[in-house]
């Protein structure tokens, strides 16, 4: 809506004026009227209409002088003249202020008509040719600012090229957020209106931040008199207010700091490095260089060993213990998603051929493997490669379990080496596994050739024959650690299974 004024010392003609035309549907609205030439000159410059009508002769100023005034004074608004009296020297006087149209009473609506008609189109048209050079002032700085990032051009002359557009580069620390438009999944590209409306909703609580387009999707945001940490809380709270405002948001990497705008591309070159780590992150928004400076690369990577144990004993328990730990094992081990796919893939596919020989004949019950490895190559984030990972072991286990005769055993056994420190009875652990205990220890000697408390017996002295090579720990302190309450029984289940007793084999060793 364009704005409006009306200006005579009559009531009656400002009443006649504003019921004259249809403003609204021209686009106007009237936002004040004066009463006359003093008051209305103190009204168009305190409301800078856009259109003024305006009367001749009025008390305290006349409608040339208020004009004359107005223009004096800065306004750049439209004045017509409305009057009754037909006076050429006024009318030149008019013309030379400016004054669009002088128009006599009484007024003629289609004249009057014409006119506004006339002055829209240029007020439209202005308006359009300053958004024109508005938008193309701004793409200009951006492009500046691209070349800056991308290390284009050489400082001296960036600098001169950025000068012009007032940018200001006067603070102490500076560093640079990449956003991918993309949501999680990838897959959800979004058209550029979307894309634009994000970008405007996010910027809208960020100041000191100048917004650079890299690619379709792509994002690069300068954080001026910004460090990382408060540029990344910043970020967080303004992509939470997106996601609850149009239910998505930015995958965001943050670069680290720099102290002179000219090595900004420093920081942007490290927040495009983690964009490389954006499927071992997929669960976060924001991402820093400091979960990079927290990896090391010495972590335990998932086995195929690891796997095929618990999915011989059944531990499903165990399977999505360590399955839901892959995340911290990988990020330790900095991986991109090429790379985790490829390992994935060839750990099922050891998995299926160590399967496959040792159960050999139930080759229709296992699962597609071409149909998982493809579920691997096509997995948008990590989570589904974790869920298709699981699913895959458990389902094994399932057919494995089910026929295999030693399942039961080889479960108890792990169960035993993990656990020889506690109190451990066969009545309890038949129980734990729903066995009746005196069947259990039947099969339990059956397939280890020895009775469940030898077995348990050989455990513990073996692990007590460890501490006492490995570690400082007092006879005492060892019998307690590997499960004997008495210190005397002990002494003789260790000389029994070893042939000297725990003083003569420390100080063997």
């Amino acid at each position: 809506m364009y704005q409006l004024m009306i200006i005579d010392d009559e009531p009656i003609v400002r009443s006649g004026l504003k019921e004259l035309l249809s403003w609204e549907e021209l686009g106007f609205e009237i936002c004040a009227e004066g009463l006359d030439g003093k008051d209305g000159l103190q009204k168009v410059l305190e409301f800078q209409p856009d259109v003024v009508l305006v009367d001749l002769k009025m008390p305290g100023l006349t409608g040339i002088e208020l004009i004359r005034e107005a223009k004096k004074q800065g306004f750049e608004g439209t004045f017509i003249i409305l009057t009754g009296y037909s006076d050429f020297e006024f009318a030149k006087t008019a013309v030379s202020l400016g004054v669009r149209a002088y128009l006599l009473k009484p007024i003629d609506e289609d004249e009057l008509l014409d006119n506004i008609k006339e002055v829209l189109r240029e007020l439209e048209s202005a308006k359009n040719l300053e958004a024109y050079y508005g938008k193309n002032e701004l793409k200009a700085k951006q492009e500046v600012l691209r070349r800056l990032l991308l290390y284009l051009d050489d400082r001296e002359a960036l600098r001169k090229e950025i000068r012009p557009y007032g940018v200001d580069f006067r603070y102490e620390t500076f560093c640079v957020a990449v956003l991918d438009g993309n949501t999680k999944g990838y897959a959800n590209v979004q058209n550029s209106e979307m894309q634009e409306e994000k970008i405007e909703c996010l910027l809208h609580s960020m100041e000191r931040t100048e917004r650079v387009p890299i690619e379709d999707d792509k994002w690069a945001l300068i954080g001026k008199g910004y460090n990382s940490r408060d540029f990344e809380k910043k970020l967080i709270n303004a992509n939470d207010k997106l996601n609850t405002l149009l239910g998505t948001s930015f995958f965001i990497t943050i670069g680290h700091n720099v102290t002179n705008w000219e090595d900004l591309h420093f920081s942007y070159e490290s927040a495009c490095l983690l964009l490389d780590y954006r499927f071992l992150y997929s669960d976060s928004d924001v991402v820093t260089m400091k979960l990079l400076e927290d990896s090391s690369r010495t972590e335990r990577n998932l086995s195929v060993e690891q796997l095929m144990q618990l999915i011989e004993l059944g531990d499903v328990e165990g399977l999505k213990f360590l399955i839901d730990d892959l995340p911290q094992r990988l990020r330790k081990l900095l991986q991109k998603e090429a790379e985790i796919k490829i390992r994935m893939v060839r750990i099922v596919t050891q998995i299926q051929n160590l399967i496959l020989r040792r159960y050999n004949g139930r080759d229709a019950e296992f699962p597609d493997i071409d149909q998982l490895t493809e579920q691997i190559n096509n997995a948008d984030t990590l989570a589904k490669l974790q869920e298709y990972l699981y699913t895959y072991c458990q389902s094994i286990s399932n057919v494995i379990g089910a026929s295999s005769s030693d399942t039961i055993i080889k479960r108890m056994n792990a169960y035993m080496e993990n656990n020889f420190d506690k109190d451990l009875k066969l009545e309890a652990i038949a129980k734990m596994f729903n066995y009746n205990s005196a069947y259990l220890g039947k099969i339990f000697k059956r397939e280890m050739g020895e009775s469940f408390n030898n077995v348990l017996d050989h455990i513990r002295i073996d692990n007590a024959k460890r501490l006492l090579s490995d570690t400082d720990m007092k006879v005492y302190q060892v019998s307690e650690h590997v499960g004997f309450s008495n210190i005397d029984y002990f002494y003789a289940k260790f000389k029994r299974y070893v042939g000297v007793s725990p003083k003569e084999f420390k100080k063997q060793v």
